[in-house]
């Protein structure tokens, strides 16, 4: 009995908690349950192989970028060298993502609030569903679900005008920055931001000029870019200063171009970049006309989907991580098909529907399936598959794990490996660091012209064994080097293994 009066006064508090925060518990358990078939994935996403060769690079102190390269800035991957496993590392991103829901949802609400209110109901189911299932690789460790928390934080803070002080201005710009040190296209999230509080807001255009000049547009500024300078002074400091500002800054503007054209040369008419930028600069004057017509909170979400599709399609790659970048804003847009009640609005929604249904026709971005994720991790944690069989239903997996176990129960630790494939998880189910220079993946070898740098490397790393994964890029030099100093061990579903004579 005693028992029984003890815990029902512990958990009065907490179940008083749930009955006035039923929602965002309701979305937290949404997150979890969504999230959690990706928690037991295996190593076989490419990117997220990418980032744990790069951060185990960092956690040995071999140098990144120097020594092993990649185009993005370095918080993906030093979390990655921090977390070590596909399970920690996307345990990070359920906990950050929780974290985003939750700042989502007071954003929505405060989105919401002087208009519809329960709309941010639909606008926090919204964004918690687009950005978790598999279906835009939401349970997928990229860095667009990682950048896009620190832009939504940044506006929550700076929405409550009456608290906005120089301070928080600046506040919110280092908040943002952190954005700008996952990925590069966050940038236009910001400039979304800008355009709407230094602009849009204002009363004329000539107040809109003078915000130019105002104290607190320059410390957002400068309070956004600070933590990305900081980092290339951190990596001058460290001797790679040059190397950390041409992969994480510089190639990005080749990258860019590459898709369309073939060439990491950054060509901007050929790639389509300057006929986005025109839509897009077209799209924000008109906008910016019709601000009083649309309403503020509109306006808002309009242009920062507008700038937020434009950082996604920089590159005009059909990924469909990609489009993770957009939904932040698309959330607290799509509710308005609900309210609206004017022509002007009912246009704006139709011109965008428009421009999308284009953009998917020129660029096709692809759908990753999603309830055969679910179905494969229910028969797993109900026992109807192996954990192998399981592992098996992943792309590569099968194939990967089983070059590395034949590999780790050979190699010794001074041995060296090298892969030529576009796909490094061998690297890492081995725990192997590279041989053959910087460049770890063979498009990067091709579209850097580094074919002579990887077998100048090769001739000194003089690796134990090398894998050629099916169907490689042709490198004759490679080729030649096998066939005169090794010998192909065994070939394992369609790779070759080759050691050293």
């Amino acid at each position: 009995m005693l028992y029984a009066i003890c815990m029902k006064k512990w958990l009065k508090p907490a179940n008083d908690w749930c009955n006035k925060y039923e929602w965002i518990v309701f979305l937290f358990l949404l997150v979890i349950v969504l999230r959690l078939p990706s928690l037991f994935a295996p190593h076989h996403y490419g990117d997220e192989e990418i980032y744990f060769v790069m951060g185990r690079a960092w956690r040995a102190g071999v140098g990144m970028y120097s020594a092993a390269f990649d185009h993005k800035p370095p918080l993906i991957y030093v979390i990655a060298g921090i977390t070590q496993s596909v399970f920690w590392f996307r345990m990070v991103l359920m906990v950050w993502m929780l974290a985003h829901t939750l700042i989502f949802w007071k954003l929505a609400k405060r989105f919401w609030g002087g208009i519809r209110p329960k709309m941010a109901y639909v606008s926090s189911l919204i964004f918690v569903v687009l950005t978790s299932i598999p279906t835009l690789e939401g349970n997928i460790a990229n860095a667009e679900l990682f950048m896009m928390m620190p832009v939504s934080l940044s506006l929550l803070l700076l929405l409550n005008k009456g608290k906005a002080t120089k301070l928080n201005y600046l506040v919110s710009g280092l908040i943002a920055g952190v954005g700008l040190l996952f990925k590069v296209p966050v940038i236009f999230d910001f400039i979304a931001i800008v355009l709407y509080l230094f602009a849009f807001e204002k009363k004329s255009f000539a107040d809109g000029a003078r915000s130019l000049i105002s104290p607190k547009l320059w410390l957002f500024l400068i309070g956004f870019f600070l933590p990305i300078i900081a980092s290339i002074i951190n990596y001058q400091l460290k001797g790679v200063g040059a190397d950390y500002i041409r992969a994480a800054v510089l190639v990005n503007f080749g990258y860019v171009s590459s898709w369309k054209t073939g060439s990491t040369a950054f060509n901007p008419l050929q790639s389509g970049l300057v006929v986005r930028g025109m839509i897009l600069a077209i799209y924000t004057v008109v906008l910016y006309l019709l601000r009083k017509k649309l309403g503020k909170e509109y306006v808002l979400a309009l242009l920062w989907f507008g700038y937020s599709v434009f950082g996604a399609l920089l590159s005009a790659r059909p990924y469909p991580h990609y489009l993770i970048q957009p939904m932040a804003p698309l959330a607290l847009l799509v509710p308005f098909v609900f309210v609206i009640d004017n022509v002007m609005s009912w246009i704006a929604i139709g011109f965008v529907v428009v421009m999308g249904s284009l953009v998917q026709r020129n660029i096709g971005f692809w759908a990753y399936p999603t309830i055969p994720i679910y179905q494969n991790f229910w028969n797993y944690a109900t026992g109807k598959l192996t954990k192998t069989e399981y592992r098996n239903t992943f792309p590569s997996a099968k194939m990967n794990y089983a070059i590395a176990e034949y590999l780790n129960q050979r190699m010794t630790p001074k041995d060296n490996l090298f892969v030529w494939s576009s796909d490094v998880a061998v690297y890492n189910l081995t725990d192997k660091l590279l041989s053959g220079g910087k460049y770890m993946v063979d498009f990067h070898v091709r579209d850097w012209k580094a074919f002579d740098e990887v077998m100048t490397n090769l001739k000194i790393s003089q690796p134990e064994y090398v894998v050629l994964l099916p169907n490689p890029m042709p490198f004759p030099e490679l080729t030649d080097m096998l066939n005169l100093n090794y010998f192909l061990a065994t070939k394992i579903e369609g790779a070759e293994i080759w050691r050293k004579l």
